[in-house]
């Protein structure tokens, strides 16, 4: 009888918490993030933008993804390749959906860059999707549109 009661308690326990052993653990949540987008207009003569984390979580390097097409394009992630936290800009002067779309880092500034390829610039007046997604977790910390001038 006893030996029953414990299988059926083993049971009860394995179904009432889940198969992944946390047994009353809280499952991790995903990041949070203030990110603000915005064209540069002081920069005469370039076309870029500037995103900004305006304070939260810090995102871990090779967590975060980015994309930046324009308006109408499906997203094209580039996984990033350092942390991204408060205080911290991504400025650059290219989309992310060609081939070989790169992160380059600079102190707290990471610039993706495309060489000499024109059809990976932005372009002035046009419209650009920007969304940030932490992939772990498969959370959107970012996604808006902003217009380069």
């Amino acid at each position: 009888m006893v030996a029953i009661t414990v299988i059926v308690a083993a049971v009860v326990a394995v179904f009432g918490f889940g198969f992944t052993g946390s047994f009353g653990g809280a499952s991790p949540k995903p990041p949070t993030a203030a990110i603000t987008v915005a064209s540069i207009p002081e920069t005469i003569g370039i076309v870029d933008m500037k995103i900004t984390d305006r304070g939260g979580d810090t995102l871990r390097a090779g967590d975060w993804e980015l994309s930046i097409v324009p308006v109408g394009q499906p997203p094209a992630y580039r996984v990033s390749s350092t942390l991204f936290k408060a205080g911290d800009q991504i400025i650059t002067t290219n989309v992310t959906n060609y081939p070989g779309a790169t992160y380059n880092v600079t102190n707290a500034v990471v610039n993706i860059t495309a060489g000499d390829d024109p059809s990976a610039r932005l372009v002035s007046g046009q419209k650009y999707d920007v969304k940030m997604i932490v992939y772990p977790f498969k959370s959107m910390v970012l996604d808006t549109v902003v217009e380069v001038r």
